[in-house]
């Protein structure tokens, strides 16, 4: 029934998108056809449509929001009008009835022009903040109230919604990437190695994002180019608990989405997923976005229960790029060791992992293996991660974590980099091995 509602969107130039809005499909209905409004004058709109099975006739109402605009009978075709309203209209069809109750379809027809908001409007709240800089990232609202990242120096909304292919050196760059992946399961003894993608959010919440999807995009190219190496991208498995993997004022997956990206792996690599969280704390959080609203805005969201600070063992102190940190689980069921080059998402994904995994380590490289340290920690199981806006680039392969941390300690102010080395040199023995390189040159 799903591929017959295709039929019933509108032509890629319309001025409004019509789709199939809800889990009911047509039924006995059959066929469905629904029209573009005709506009009549300023201030009125005629639908019009016809059913197939339209038997005695069937009911047919317009809504828009919480007000009923008009209501007539297709037998089989309907024509009618409505007063002309900016943003979303619904059109609801009896289908049948169970238990007295009747089975409605509907079909959004929603407004592009509405849809397609110019970038140029951030999202405004009482004016910007004075902590928040005129340029840079900004947040793009979408429907319902979600979030999305604009402006961005990866240019994430032309990514997804401009047809486009991977540059010449983004290409060689991943091509040696995945040539290394045999060589470096066999020298390092891994019994696995992946790289995981982090959906966009607007990937997974395509239908509350103001701007349609393109199809052939710089993505698109990645996967088919590299369809046919150790890629997991868990699109779908977030796509089917979307709302609670990606927070309203974020751009990460929640603690729960991490969970979701993190039994994916599990699975791909056919290891048990008995030790992964079955539930979840309702926390109210700022999300990243949110920080850029002025008043910021907040959300709840599904978070881990544990205290994950009782599993952090080691953490060098540095943030982003030349982070490295260890989670140790002693009941988890997985006895080895995973090692993560990751990037944002990869905080809380390293964390829905110490549940599977008695220690996890977790390095701020999105997808950037740096062979000393993995000689170091000598793990079992080695995951490459990296957020879908950055595919574009390159993987910092054989770039040095620790040359990271020492650049990042020299650009501290004089206090700031005090307090790290001062939180490095009481780095418990068994860890020396991971704070002495940041010492050295101090």
């Amino acid at each position: 029934m799903m591929e017959e509602a295709k039929q019933m969107d509108a032509a890629a130039d319309a001025d409004w998108a019509i789709s199939l809005n809800g889990l009911q499909g047509p039924d006995q209905l059959g066929r469905v056809w629904i029209a573009q409004p005709l506009a009549v004058g300023d201030d009125r709109l005629v639908f019009s449509g016809h059913v197939a099975n339209a038997g005695n006739g069937v009911a047919v109402t317009i809504r828009h929001g919480s007000d009923v605009l008009a209501s007539c009978i297709a037998a089989p075709g309907f024509v009618v009008d409505v007063p002309a309203r900016k943003g979303v209209f619904h059109v609801c069809m009896t289908v049948r009835q169970e238990q007295g109750r009747d089975v409605i379809c509907r079909w959004e027809v929603a407004d592009q022009e509405r849809q397609r908001l110019s970038l140029t409007g951030m999202v405004k709240r009482g004016g910007p903040s004075p902590d928040i800089p005129a340029t840079g990232a900004q947040t793009l609202l979408g429907r319902m109230g979600q979030l999305f990242l604009s402006h961005d120096t990866n240019d994430s909304v032309a990514q997804f919604t401009r047809p486009g292919a991977l540059g010449d050196v983004s290409v060689r760059s991943w091509t040696d990437l995945f040539s290394r992946f045999p060589g470096w399961k066999s020298d390092f003894g891994l019994h696995r190695i992946s790289l995981l993608v982090a959906p966009a959010k607007e990937e997974i919440l395509r239908d509350y994002y103001p701007f349609p999807r393109a199809s052939g995009t710089m993505f698109d190219d990645f996967l088919k180019r590299f369809k046919d190496e150790p890629v997991i991208m868990p699109r779908w498995e977030l796509w089917n608990a979307r709302t609670l993997s990606f927070a309203e004022t974020d751009t990460h997956w929640t603690d729960f989405g991490a969970m979701v990206a993190a039994q994916t792996v599990l699975k791909r690599w056919e290891l048990p997923i008995d030790g992964m969280p079955q539930a979840f704390t309702v926390k109210q959080k700022i999300g990243d976005l949110g920080l850029k609203l002025h008043p910021p805005s907040s959300n709840f969201e599904l978070c881990f229960n544990e205290k994950m600070s009782d599993r952090l063992v080691f953490d060098n102190g540095i943030h982003n790029h030349g982070c490295v940190r260890i989670y140790r689980n002693p009941v988890a069921p997985i006895g080895g060791k995973l090692l993560i080059f990751g990037d944002s998402f990869g905080t809380n994904l390293a964390e829905a992992m110490s549940y599977a995994f008695r220690e996890v380590v977790y390095t701020y490289q999105p997808a950037g293996v740096d062979p000393e340290l993995v000689a170091m920690l000598a793990p079992t199981h080695m995951l490459l991660q990296i957020t879908q806006r950055f595919i574009h680039g390159a993987p910092a392969t054989n770039h040095s974590i620790f040359e990271q941390g020492r650049s990042k300690l020299a650009r501290m102010g004089e206090a700031e980099r005090t307090k790290t080395l001062a939180h490095l040199a009481a780095t418990p023995e068994a860890f020396r091995s991971l704070a002495a390189p940041l010492l050295q040159s101090h």
